[in-house]
C-alpha cells in the first residue's frame, strides 16, 4: 500500500511540490547512487529554508528538472536492496533519522519514492561516501551542498534551535480530537492512495500528523489547525471574520460573519461567501477590437490568494490571539493578520515586480499541506500572481502593508472602478430619495474626482447636474473628457451637455466650444454634437464634425439622415447664392445617403423620413414625377400621421414641376425622428 500522502502523477510533474523539493535517480546501486541518495534525505531531513517535505524518486530519469517519463523503473531485486540499504543507513545518521519509504508503480514500472518530510530533532549529518567524514547537509534550490563548507552551518543550527510552531505537539490535545473525516476528505483531495488506508493512527503517522510523547501520541498543532473540528478551542486565533459595510441612507451598518473549522475549511467557505455577496462581473466592449471583456469587481485568484496568505503566514501562539480580519468597503477589501511578516521581508519586497528573498516562513505545515490541495501556490509565485490577476481585471494594483514593529499585515484589493461607480451611484439615489439632492450630487462629484475615467460616474453626475441646471460645475467633466484618447472607452457627457447648454438658451457659449473641440472629439462624439450643431441652425459647422465623423456614419442610421439633411440644407444656401455646381453635389451626396440608408436594417420612422427626403431631392434634381410619386408613397405608407408628408405630396402632383425653386429650403429647421 502507498504511503504517500499526494498523489503520485503530482508528484512526478511537479504540480503541488516545486521542482527544487524532488530529486530524481534513474537507477539504483549502492555504491554512488546509494551516498548521493543519503546526503538529500539529510538535507531534506535539515530542512534549511523550510521548504517542507522532499523526495527522493529512485527509477525514473531527470530531464531539464522534470521526470522523463515513462520511468525506466527498477528490478523487484534493485527494489529490496535499496529499501533496506537506505532504512539501515538513514539510522546510522547522527542523530538518527527514519524516512517515510514507499513502493510505487507507474505505466508497468516499479519505482521507490522516499519521502523526507523535516526533522523533528535536526540538525543531522551523514556521511560523505563510504568512508567520508559525516557532515551537515542542506538543500540550496535543487542542489545538496554541505553547510558548512557553503556557510550556512551557523544558520542551521541557529534554525535547529527554534521548531515551527505549528510543527510542535499540542500539550492539551488528544489524537482523538483528529477528525478521521476531514484527514480522508484531505487525502481525497490530493488524490493519494494513503485514503485506503482502514486504520485512523496509521494513515496519522504516515501523514506525519503525530508524534509519540512519552510512550503516548500527541497530535501536532498542524493537525488540529487543518484536521479539528474546532481549532479555536485550543488556539483564539484560529477562525476567519468577515464584515461587509452596508449603506443606507441614514447611516453606515456591518454585515458580520465568522468562519470555524479547519484551516482549509475556513478559507473555502469564506471564499464561497465572499463570492456570492461581492463577486459580480461587467462585460465591456473592447475599443477598437470586435471582442469583448469581462472584468470582475475582485478578481477570484487574487482574492483566494491574498486570503491564503493571511491564513498561512500568520501566527497562531499565544502572542497572536487575534483572528484573521476581512473588512469589505464599498470600493475595497482589506484582509488582515498578526503578526506582520517574518523577518527578512521588507516593504519593498512586496512591490510589483520585486522578487521576495527566501526566507524560511513561520508555518512550513501549514504551507506544504495547502500546496497539496491547491490552496497555496509555489513559493515566490502567489504575489506575482495578485498583481498580474489584479491587472488583468483592469482593477487598481493591491496594497500591502505592515507596520514597523510587525505588529499586523494588511492586504488591500481595490474593487474595479466599475464596481465603485455603481456603489456611488447607488448611495446618490438613496439620498436623492430621502430630499438629500445636493448631497447626492456632492457624493457623485467626490467620487468622479477619485475616478476621472469611470464612464459611468461621468454620464450620471452629468445628468444629475444638467437636471439641476448646474451646468457651469459640469465644465470640469467636459475637459476631462476631452483630454482623454478619442480612441478610448470616454464617458458619454459631451452631446448631454452640449443639448442642456441649448435648450439654456447657451447656444453662443455651444458655437465656442464647437470651435475648440472640433479636433479633440471621438467620431462618435462629432456625429452627436453635429447633431447639436443643426439644433443652432449651423449647418456648416455640422458638416464639419459630419467630416470629422467620417466612416463612422456609414454604421449609424440616425447619422446618415442627419448627414443627407445638413447637405440638403446646405444645397439650398447654394441654391439661393446661385452655385449650381455645389447645389447638384450636394443633393446627389444626400441622394447616396439617403439610399444607403433604405438598405439598411432601421426603424420604419427612420426610413419613412429618407423617404420623404429622397422624394424632395428627386424632386429638386428634375428626376421624373414617377420616382417622386414612389418616394412620398412609401413615406406616408410607414408614417401616416405626419401630415406633412402628404401635404407635400398634395402640392407637388398639383404643380407636376420638374425643378420648381424649393418653397421650403431644403432640410431648414426640419426635425427627422
Amino acid at each position: 500500500m502507498s504511503n504517500l500522502r499526494i498523489n503520485l502523477d503530482d508528484l512526478l510533474h511537479a504540480r503541488t511540490v516545486e521542482s527544487e523539493r524532488i530529486e530524481f535517480k534513474a537507477t539504483w546501486d549502492s555504491k554512488v547512487t546509494g551516498h548521493q541518495v543519503l546526503r538529500t534525505i539529510c538535507a531534506f531531513a535539515n530542512d534549511l529554508r523550510r521548504n517542507g517535505s522532499g523526495y527522493v524518486v529512485l527509477g525514473v530519469a531527470q530531464k531539464d528538472g522534470l521526470a522523463e517519463l515513462p520511468p525506466r523503473g527498477l528490478t523487484p531485486e534493485q527494489m529490496d536492496e535499496a529499501d533496506r540499504w537506505i532504512r539501515g543507513r538513514c539510522r546510522t545518521m547522527k542523530p538518527r533519522y527514519d524516512p517515510r519509504i514507499s513502493r510505487e508503480e507507474k505505466d508497468g514500472s516499479r519505482i521507490l519514492v522516499v519521502w523526507a518530510p523535516a526533522s523533528e530533532t535536526p540538525p543531522h549529518q551523514a556521511p560523505d561516501g563510504e568512508r567520508g567524514p559525516r557532515k551537515y547537509w542542506v538543500r540550496v534550490d535543487n542542489r545538496t551542498v554541505d553547510a558548512e563548507a557553503n556557510g550556512l552551518l551557523t544558520q542551521l543550527l541557529e534554525q535547529s534551535a527554534i521548531v515551527p510552531w505549528d510543527s510542535r505537539t499540542a500539550n492539551d490535545a488528544t489524537v482523538d480530537d483528529i477528525s478521521e473525516t476531514k484527514v480522508r476528505e484531505h487525502l481525497r483531495d490530493c488524490g493519494s492512495a494513503l485514503s485506503d488506508e482502514p486504520h485512523a493512527r496509521h494513515i496519522y503517522r504516515k501523514m506525519d500528523l503525530v508524534r509519540r510523547v512519552n510512550n503516548h501520541e500527541l497530535p501536532l498543532n498542524v493537525a488540529l489547525l487543518l484536521f479539528s473540528l474546532d481549532p479555536s478551542r485550543w488556539i483564539p486565533g484560529a477562525a476567519i471574520e468577515t464584515s461587509i459595510l452596508q449603506s443606507g441612507s441614514a447611516s453606515d451598518t456591518f454585515r458580520d460573519k465568522t468562519f470555524k473549522g479547519g484551516l482549509a475549511e475556513q478559507v473555502r467557505g469564506c471564499l464561497d461567501y465572499l463570492r456570492r455577496e461581492l463577486i459580480a462581473s461587467r462585460v465591456d466592449k473592447v475599443p477598437g477590437k470586435a471582442s469583448a471583456q469581462s472584468r470582475s469587481s475582485y478578481p477570484e485568484d487574487a482574492l483566494r490568494e491574498v486570503l491564503v496568505n493571511a491564513v498561512f503566514h500568520r501566527g497562531y501562539g499565544v502572542d497572536s490571539p487575534h483572528t484573521t480580519l476581512v473588512r469589505v468597503a464599498s470600493d475595497r477589501i482589506d484582509i488582515r493578520s498578526t503578526p506582520g511578516p517574518v523577518h527578512g521581508i521588507d516593504l519593498d519586497h512586496l512591490q510589483p515586480g520585486a522578487t521576495p528573498p527566501l526566507v524560511p516562513p513561520r508555518n512550513p505545515r501549514i504551507g506544504e499541506l495547502f500546496k497539496e490541495i491547491g490552496l497555496a501556490e509555489k513559493r515566490l509565485t502567489g504575489l506575482g500572481k495578485v498583481y498580474k490577476e489584479m491587472e488583468r481585471n483592469g482593477s487598481p494594483p493591491p496594497q500591502f502593508f505592515f507596520d514597523e514593529q510587525r505588529t499586523f499585515f494588511q492586504a488591500t484589493l481595490f474593487a474595479n472602478p466599475w464596481l465603485s461607480a455603481e456603489s456611488a451611484i447607488r448611495r446618490a439615489g438613496e439620498l436623492r430619495a430621502v430630499g438629500r439632492g445636493e448631497e447626492a450630487r456632492k457624493a457623485l462629484e467626490t467620487a468622479w474626482r477619485a475616478d476621472p475615467s469611470s464612464q459611468v460616474l461621468a454620464e450620471e453626475l452629468i445628468r444629475q447636474l444638467v437636471a439641476g441646471g448646474d451646468l457651469d460645475r459640469a465644465e470640469p467633466m467636459i475637459e476631462a473628457a476631452l483630454s482623454m484618447d478619442p480612441e478610448s472607452r470616454r464617458p458619454e457627457v459631451i452631446v448631454p451637455w452640449l443639448e442642456a447648454l441649448v435648450a439654456d438658451g447657451q447656444g453662443d457659449r455651444v458655437r465656442r466650444f464647437l470651435v475648440r473641440a472640433t479636433g479633440r472629439l471621438s467620431p462618435n462624439e462629432a456625429i452627436g454634437v453635429a447633431i447639436v450643431a443643426r439644433r443652432l441652425r449651423d449647418a456648416e459647422m455640422a458638416a464639419i464634425l459630419f467630416d470629422v465623423a467620417g466612416p463612422a456614419i456609414l454604421g449609424d442610421p440616425r447619422a446618415m439622415l442627419e448627414c443627407a439633411q445638413n447637405k440638403l440644407s446646405l444645397a439650398g444656401h447654394a441654391h439661393r447664392e446661385g452655385a449650381t455646381d455645389r447645389n447638384r453635389t450636394l443633393l446627389a451626396d444626400a441622394r447616396i445617403l439617403l439610399e444607403r440608408l433604405l438598405r439598411m436594417d432601421a426603424p420604419g420612422r427612420r426610413h419613412a423620413w429618407a423617404w420623404r427626403e429622397l422624394a424632395r431631392v428627386r424632386r429638386w434634381l428634375g428626376e421624373p414625377a414617377s420616382a417622386v410619386d414612389e418616394a412620398y408613397a412609401n413615406a406616408t405608407r410607414l408614417a401616416p400621421d405626419e401630415t406633412k408628408f402628404t401635404r407635400e405630396w398634395e402640392r407637388f402632383r398639383q404643380t407636376r414641376s420638374t425643378h420648381p425653386a424649393p418653397d421650403v429650403e431644403p432640410g431648414h429647421g426640419e426635425k427627422s425622428t
